[in-house]
Formats: structure tokens, C-alpha cells, sequence
């Protein structure tokens, strides 16, 4: 059942519009990431199902309704984080139970592959997409971590990036600059990855507490690196390699994007439910945004209309394996 909840909060600071309408869709069990196709207009959305409800999906939602159009089994391989490659229309789900990335044709919607490397012990975490030479990388967890480097013409792995750092999880692609840099949680430090040669180059610390995402401002040659332990959001110039500002987010911030048309970076907040919206030209915190869900995740954005999507995932109780959480697994889209 499609939710809608009006927002009634104070309008942004000056030059920042107000968030107009907050709807909610359920989505599933055990959801995680999702990412927005502009192609047609769908938000694509990991469960894994749960204790009380198995079943492992990608779910297509519409883009302007949050309806459920459509599902895509993955039945062996629950998904957790997502990538889409919109050249290609191939999302990449990272299934971190089986060790392993599925390439999904969501024209077809049929699993082109399931994709290992030879080892089995692996923790696949984030997905980042290189169109440009259709190659994807995955953050492998681990101490120390490595990335994968998927091939998207095979759908293989073309190579291993070995000792990217401790709990690498992260990434983001300048593909200008053939460049990586990719979060490493356990030391807060990003490393710089060299495409070209796979090889990590350059590493600067982030200057915050768990360190777990970042987004990349082109236009001013910045990254925005969401801390999830200091609650914060680091901005790093890379011609310096050094922080010049650190901006609060809510509680546990954890999903970060930025859509640079508007000027807006945006953080999913765990730990206290909200969207944390930032200006990335005066580099000042706007609002925070109550999604209506328990815990925001990830947050995806909408570059034709400029409206954001945030995945919520559930509370579960232990001495109460059967409690479903009212405002959990929901999908939010924020409209301004």
C-alpha cells in the first residue's frame, strides 16, 4: 500500500527549496541499496528476505509512484548492495552470503551470470560502475581488503586488486582521471587506485570515524565522505589531498549521493531516520529530512526532477522473531 505522508517541517535556509512530500512503498523483506534508471524511469531495490519471509528479489519500482512493476528472482544469491550501468541497462548486485555478483539484463530481466573469483572466502560490499570502459568494481571486505575488477563484456573477473586497505567498502570512479579512491572503515583513510595500472597509488585520511561512503564532486574536484561513527560528512579537496570542512549528518549516517546539477549532497542517517541535505557550494548543512521509515540506507537521486529515493530497512527483535516493524523495508521518495 502506497503511504503518503506530508512533511511539516521549516522551509531550508535561503536558496534551497523545501521538501514538498514524502511517499513510502513497501518493497519487499530485507531490503538493502537501490539505485534510480532514468532510462525507464524505475528504482531498483535489493531484498534479501527474511527469517519469517524468505525469498530474495530485485524489485522494480516506478519511478514517479513507487508501485511495484516488477520482480526478478534471485532466489540462491540474496542481493545487498547495487550498481547499474545505464549504457548497458546491466544492474550488479553484490550477494555478500554466497560470495558473489549477479549481472541482471533489466531490459530482459533475466540473471545474465553469477559471477565468482577462485577464492571462496570473499565479503562483496559495493558496486561502482565504470561506463566508460565498461568494467565494474567490487569492494571486497576484508583485512586487508581487495576489489575485483569485473569485466562487463564476459561478465568475469579480469583481475584483483589486492591489499586496497583494512575494511574497504566505498568506492567511487572519476573516469576522467582514471581514478578510484575507496573508503577503508578500519583506519579511515581513502586510497587512490590508478585504473590504468589497478595498482593503489595514494591514500590520505578522511579525517572522521568509520569512514563507509563517498560521492565525488566533479566540478570542484572534492569528495564528500559520509562518517558513519563521528556522524559526519568529511570534505576532502583532492588537488590537497586534505579536509577543508567537516559538516554534521544525523546518527549512524551511512548512504551518500550527490546530484551536482543542484548543488545538493544527500546522507541516509540510520541511527535517527532522516535525510541530512547539504549545499555543496557554501558547503552548509540545509536540513534534515524525517524519511517516515526506521533505519535509511542508501539514497539515490533523481537528476531529471531533482527528487531523492532512500531504502529503510527494518528493525528485527531477537525475543520476538515474529515482530514486523510498520516502518521498515519501505522505500522513500522525496520530492522538492
Amino acid at each position: 500500500m502506497n503511504t503518503k505522508l506530508i512533511l511539516a517541517g521549516a522551509l531550508l535556509m535561503a536558496g534551497a527549496a523545501s521538501a514538498q512530500k514524502v511517499n513510502t512503498q513497501k518493497a519487499g523483506n530485507g531490503i538493502y541499496e537501490l539505485v534510480y534508471n532514468e532510462a525507464d524511469n524505475s528504482v531498483y531495490v535489493a531484498s534479501t528476505g527474511s527469517r519469517t519471509k524468505p525469498g530474495s528479489f530485485l524489485y522494480q519500482l516506478d519511478g514517479s509512484t513507487l508501485a511495484v512493476k516488477d520482480s526478478i528472482a534471485l532466489t540462491d544469491t540474496p542481493p545487498f548492495g547495487l550498481g547499474l550501468n545505464k549504457k548497458t541497462q546491466t544492474v550488479y548486485s553484490t550477494n555478500t552470503r554466497s560470495n558473489s555478483v549477479s549481472a541482471i539484463d533489466v531490459k530482459s530481466k533475466k540473471v545474465l551470470a553469477t559471477i565468482k573469483p577462485d577464492s571462496d572466502k570473499s565479503h562483496t560490499r559495493e558496486a561502482a560502475i565504470n561506463e566508460k570502459t565498461n568494467k565494474i568494481y567490487i569492494s571486497d571486505v576484508g583485512r586487508p581488503s581487495k576489489i575485483w575488477v569485473i569485466d562487463g563484456k564476459t561478465q568475469k573477473v579480469e583481475k584483483i586488486i589486492e591489499n586496497t586497505g583494512v575494511t574497504t567498502t566505498g568506492m567511487v570512479i572519476d573516469e576522467a582521471a582514471d581514478k578510484l579512491y575507496a573508503t577503508n572503515m578500519g583506519t579511515n583513510v581513502i586510497v587512490v587506485i590508478d585504473l590504468k595500472s589497478a595498482a593503489v597509488v595514494d591514500s590520505f585520511a578522511t579525517g572522521g570515524e568509520s569512514s563507509v561512503n563517498l560521492a565525488l564532486d566533479k566540478a570542484n574536484n572534492r569528495l564528500f565522505v559520509v562518517n558513519q561513527k563521528s556522524n559526519d560528512v568529511s570534505v576532502v579537496d583532492l588537488k590537497t589531498r586534505s579536509v577543508v570542512k567537516t559538516l554534521p549528518a544525523g546518527k549512524g549516517a551511512l548512504g551518500i549521493a550527490i546530484d551536482e546539477k543542484r548543488n545538493r549532497v544527500y546522507t541516509a542517517n540510520r541511527g535517527d531516520g532522516t535525510v541530512t541535505v547539504i549545499d555543496t557550494k557554501t558547503l552548509t548543512v540545509l536540513d534534515n529530512i524525517k524519511t517516515g521509515g526506521t533505519y535509511p540506507n542508501t539514497v539515490a537521486v533523481n537528476k531529471k526532477d531533482g527528487s531523492i529515493y532512500v531504502t529503510n530497512k527494518a528493525q528485527g527483535k531477537r525475543e520476538e522473531p515474529t515482530y514486523v516493524d510498520p516502518n521498515g523495508d519501505v522505500v522513500t521518495h522525496i520530492k522538492f
